[in-house]
């Protein structure tokens, strides 16, 4: 009968089989007390790593600090809502404890956006396809693009797509060399071939999971090792993966969700009233390979039989081509970072491990906190709808226009493409742009709302720039390179102008809509301009005074080109005088 393993017996049956080097390493180092640095890891392993890690210690949470753990599906959104979230909360609040209730392909997307959000949102860009939402038949009929997350059989299709390499996910071919912080996943029946109506439709599309440590063969006389007969003969041999994922069936020992009747059980309260024995664990998946490696097929746990599956595998790299197989209709990889990811989990950060990014596309952060830190040079831009976007390289933004409409952006250091402009919504709240480094970072131009600046250097009170603006925060500035920095020279000071704006413009909050927009809420920021201004009544609309500026930039080039013609006839006067 089948037991339940305590977590010091399941890292000793594993370091036994030799199964479970590369977390325990990372745990045992944590206890070396010699002070040596630990050697220095590609990005593309720390990728590898952070997913081993964190689902290495949140299930190791999960078993002690007694959080509600279920198995549950989120079923299909309903048209126009936004994505939504497996049912994952790690810290009990307030009001209510922690909980984690979600399927295979939930658990994945979890940690994906927790570790990395630039592959899970790969993965979520895929749910799009054309494939993916049509009908095949009367009984078949696929709408992906309704559905919370990539389910597991659309994952298989794209880490056996030929894009899947430039996208940063690098295909395992032999899964007899899987490695931890793995990505692997099949899909079953009808769901391998949709356009084949001979196969059958089964309950569940398949399965992903993680590899949490490097498979081992099974002994071909060990009990049970057919299956009851169901071994396909063409399978070379049968190996075991320890694995994490959320199941609602027993895998094989050790599994730490089983009670000690070797069964799942509910817990006493659940988020989901539809959800069911198990959730998210460590267990172990026997996968039965050919010569060359590929999976034949599966199986879960010692009461089930070998299954025919379609099965692919991959390992994250830290380069993904924003190309046009994982960007929408607007060019953009679409992003969002869930509310439940955390960027701290146990003393250790995520989600800001290096990415860098290349191709045509750009990215739209739609929601959450998102770190660029990569070597990119995207041609696409950077749109922030809502969220925290954190740039921490020199060139985290690529080579195209910055837009900030809701959220934040946070410059920690100067990012800007020199040719990119950068235009932010008068509807920002105070500090949303942080330049938090020294210096100056160049841009091309500025827009404010409806009102275009091409010249001057901008930034927050705490900057030495030419024109301030609340909007900016911290002591870096950025300068404006459309026009000769001449053009923006601040006028002097009159009870007419603020210091610090263009000539004929005032930097403001309109007092009017500032009283009404802190009625009730004093985080509320009420709408900010650079705008025109004449000599008129408040009353006067914007558009009345737009003249201002406009004539002084006429009264610019009118003074240019007047030097420039007064230059030209003393040359043909000059040439006139030598020729007589």
């Amino acid at each position: 009968m089948s037991r339940k393993f305590t977590l010091t017996e399941y890292l000793v049956v594993l370091l036994v089989s030799g199964s479970f080097g590369f977390v325990t390493q990372r745990y045992l180092a944590a206890e070396d007390t010699t002070g040596e640095p630990p050697e220095r890891m590609e990005p593309s392993e720390l990728l590898s790593e952070a997913m081993a890690r964190f689902s290495f210690e949140m299930t190791h949470a999960l078993k002690d600090s007694g959080t509600s753990n279920s198995y549950s599906h989120q079923r299909l959104t309903r048209a126009g809502k936004q994505l939504g979230e497996p049912l994952v909360q790690l810290r009990a609040t307030d009001t209510q404890a922690a909980f984690v209730s979600t399927d295979c392909s939930g658990w994945l997307s979890f940690v994906l956006n927790t570790v990395s959000p630039l592959h899970e949102a790969v993965l979520q860009s895929q749910r799009h396809l054309p494939e993916h939402n049509q009908a095949y038949s009367e009984d078949f009929v696929l709408r992906e693009s309704r559905r919370p997350w990539a389910r597991a059989f659309v994952v298989t299709r794209f880490l056996r797509a030929g894009h899947v390499q430039t996208a940063g996910f690098e295909p395992v071919e032999d899964l007899a060399t899987l490695q931890p912080g793995d990505v692997v996943a099949y899909a079953m029946g009808r769901y391998t071939k949709p356009t084949d109506e001979n196969r059958p439709k089964p309950k569940d599309t398949g399965h992903a999971f993680l590899v949490l440590g490097s498979p081992t063969v099974i002994d071909p006389d060990a009990e049970g090792y057919d299956g009851q007969g169901t071994l396909s003969e063409k399978v070379a041999k049968v190996i075991a993966v320890p694995s994490v994922d959320s199941s609602a069936t027993v895998h094989f020992v050790p599994d730490s969700r089983v009670n000690e009747k070797g069964r799942y059980a509910l817990p006493e309260v659940v988020p989901n009233p539809r959800a069911k024995a198990g959730g998210v664990g460590t267990g172990t998946i026997w996968l039965a390979l050919s010569e060359q490696g590929r999976v034949l097929q599966r199986r879960l746990g010692p009461h089930q039989k070998y299954r025919a599956v379609l099965a692919r595998a991959a390992r994250l790299r830290a380069r993904i081509s924003l190309d046009e197989a994982i960007v929408d209709k607007q060019g953009d990889l679409l992003i969002h970072v869930f509310d439940s990811s955390p960027p701290e989990y146990g003393g250790i950060s995520y989600g800001d491990t290096p990415v860098d990014l290349t191709g045509d596309g750009g990215i739209r952060l739609a929601s959450g906190r998102l770190v660029l830190s990569g070597n990119n040079d995207f041609a696409g831009g950077v749109t922030v709808n809502t969220g925290a976007l954190i740039v921490e390289s020199p060139t985290g933004l690529g080579a195209g226009d910055v837009a900030i409409y809701g959220g934040s952006m946070t410059l920690k250091k100067p990012a800007i493409a020199d040719s990119a402009s950068l235009t932010l919504s008068e509807d920002l709240p105070d500090g949303a742009l942080r330049l938090n480094f020294e210096g100056r970072d160049a841009a091309h131009s500025l827009r404010i709302g409806e009102t275009e600046h091409r010249c001057g250097t901008w930034g927050g009170p705490e900057s030495k720039a030419q024109f301030v603006v609340p909007v900016f925060s911290g002591p870096g500035v950025i300068e404006l390179t459309a026009e000769p920095p001449e053009i923006c020279a601040t006028p002097p000071k009159s009870p007419f102008t603020t210091t610090g704006a263009p000539p004929g413009h005032r930097i403001s909050r309109p007092q009017t809509e500032a009283r009404e927009s802190t009625k009730g809420n004093s985080e509320v920021a009420a709408p900010w301009h650079v705008a025109p201004f004449c000599r008129q009544p408040r009353r006067t609309p914007r558009r009345a005074c737009d003249w201002s500026f406009s004539a002084t930039r006429a009264a610019a080039a009118i003074a240019r080109t007047r030097e420039g013609l007064i230059g030209t006839m003393n040359g043909l006067s000059e040439l006139f005088r030598k020729s007589t």
